[in-house]
């Protein structure tokens, strides 16, 4: 802030200076003396209030964790999984990819839902069929010939939309080329969903390949 002088006539002289006070104190030089005075009418030393307004506005560093606390494990490790629900697919279906890696498919694969684990063994939810979904994805991904045999064979035009799949067997072609189907279980656990995936021949009831997976929850 530029200094203001303010001159008074009677003795002794004053002089009136606006300085770089506390913003609620005004300087005022009597005889080289620097007193600053407050809202209040106190009069304190200037020098004294610039050191206590640079002690207040000073920077304190943060203060240095404990040793114990830097060589704690749990600082470091977490319960929580990144993963997204592709990511445990991707690795399933790698491992049903090293498995196939020696063994020639004549016929492409058909991708089911994936079925709860219980006595009927065909109830699914959404997360069984997220899951067929991502495995034709990431077969294709890898090389491996893969059959969608929900496509109807032909394009339905309607009002609400064009479509090509359908889940009704009389809309399906009557023959399917398929030789081998993925599919597997989901099993609930505390911690997460157990997924076990596996390639089996149709005429032959062979597994030629799995994977099992430990979804966690947080995935879910």
């Amino acid at each position: 802030m530029k200094s203001s002088l303010l001159k008074i006539v009677s003795p002794p002289l004053l002089l009136l200076t606006l300085s770089n006070c506390s913003s609620n104190l005004f300087s005022v030089s009597i005889e080289d003396k620097n007193v600053c005075i407050s809202n209040s009418g106190e009069s304190i030393q200037c020098e004294s209030v610039s050191q206590s307004e640079s002690h207040k506005n000073a920077y304190t560093p943060p203060e240095e964790p404990a040793a114990d606390a830097l060589t704690d494990p749990s600082l470091f490790r977490t319960g929580l999984h990144f993963n997204l629900l592709n990511d445990y697919v991707e690795q399933m279906a790698l491992d049903i990819r090293q498995d196939l890696s020696e063994t020639r498919l004549a016929f492409p694969i058909a991708v089911a839902s994936f079925v709860h684990l219980d006595s009927s063994l065909t109830n699914t939810n959404v997360l069984g069929n997220q899951i067929a979904e991502h495995f034709i994805t990431e077969l294709r991904d890898m090389g491996l010939a893969v059959s969608d045999h929900k496509i109807t064979g032909r394009l339905q035009v309607t009002p609400r939309g064009d479509f090509a799949f359908s889940r009704d067997v009389e809309k399906l072609k009557n023959s399917q080329n398929v030789g081998y189907v993925l599919t597997g279980t989901m099993t609930k656990q505390m911690n997460g969903t157990l997924i076990n995936a596996r390639v089996v021949g149709l005429t032959s009831n062979m597994v030629v390949a799995s994977s099992s997976k430990l979804i966690p929850n947080v995935v879910l």
